[in-house]
């Protein structure tokens, strides 16, 4: 299963930082390919992402449900999809004046595209990562480097560089997990 860890700090306090978290119209705001967020209720959301696979569009239709939370410092979420499902945690800690966020996504493809799946995560994790990132910089402003690197992170993670690069990078690894996992997968493809 492809797995990724971020780890960034990001110039926000870890309340206002967990109120972006949990507001899920403006989470995917920030998340690239997400077209359309529908609020089932307020640990459920039903997500339209379009991915590019080349020069054909797929749409994914992804739903997204929070399965434990202790506010404001940890959230699990899963999502599925048809031949897919995600695992989300992310964390936060107070880091002077911000928060450091850290992230772990993991992906697993079934039945037929798992192939397509995994390779998808990897080849666009960090372009997504980037996307994202620049989006919560907009937000927020300036993003400093995490403090640390991870221990033990899992084998393919992101591991984190200085300033707006590893901010980058986790951005476009998440808006790269929705796309590359519902991109062959779409309303022609069931």
């Amino acid at each position: 299963m492809p797995t990724r860890e971020t780890k960034f700090t990001v110039n926000a306090p870890p309340m206002e930082v967990w109120g972006f978290v949990r507001d899920v119209h403006a989470l995917c705001s920030c998340i690239p390919g997400v077209e359309q967020v529908r609020v089932v209720d307020d640990r459920t959301a039903q997500l339209t992402v379009k991915e590019k696979v080349g020069v054909v569009p797929l749409i994914v239709d992804l739903t997204a449900h929070i399965d434990s939370e202790e506010p404001p410092n940890r959230l699990h979420a899963i999502a599925t999809a048809e031949h897919l499902s995600m695992e989300i945690d992310v964390a936060l800690e107070a880091r002077g004046m911000g928060t450091e966020m850290r992230g772990l996504i993991s992906a697993k493809g079934e039945g037929p595209l798992k192939p397509v799946v995994d390779r998808l995560f990897e080849r666009r994790a960090d372009e997504r990562t980037a996307q994202f990132a620049e989006h919560l910089e907009q937000r927020f402003g300036a993003v400093a480097p995490a403090a640390a690197a991870p221990e033990g992170v899992a084998p393919g993670a992101v591991a984190p560089v200085v300033g707006r690069d590893w901010l980058a990078r986790l951005g476009a690894w998440l808006g790269g997990v929705w796309r590359r996992l519902f991109s062959r997968v779409g309303p022609g493809s069931h």
